[in-house]
């Protein structure tokens, strides 16, 4: 029988306390590369402005909303 290979997660892990991130504290943070394509980076760096955010800001709401109306529709 041949050992299982487990592959380490493409994303960059680092604990940050909770004055670094402004919210309360999560013990465990994970940087992701995301390829989008470049109108949709134009159009959330247009309304990362317009709502004075960053767009790491913006995409970590959308998420957050997207993973609560999921929870809740189940």
């Amino acid at each position: 029988m041949t050992p299982s290979t487990t592959i380490p997660p493409s994303a960059w892990r680092r604990d940050r306390g909770a004055s670094e991130l402004g919210s309360p504290r999560l013990d465990d943070i994970v940087e992701l590369s995301l390829l989008i394509p470049s109108q949709w980076a134009n159009d959330l760096m247009e309304l990362s402005q317009e709502r004075g955010q960053s767009v790491g800001q913006l995409l970590r709401a959308m998420i957050g909303r997207a993973l609560e109306n999921e929870a809740t529709e189940r």
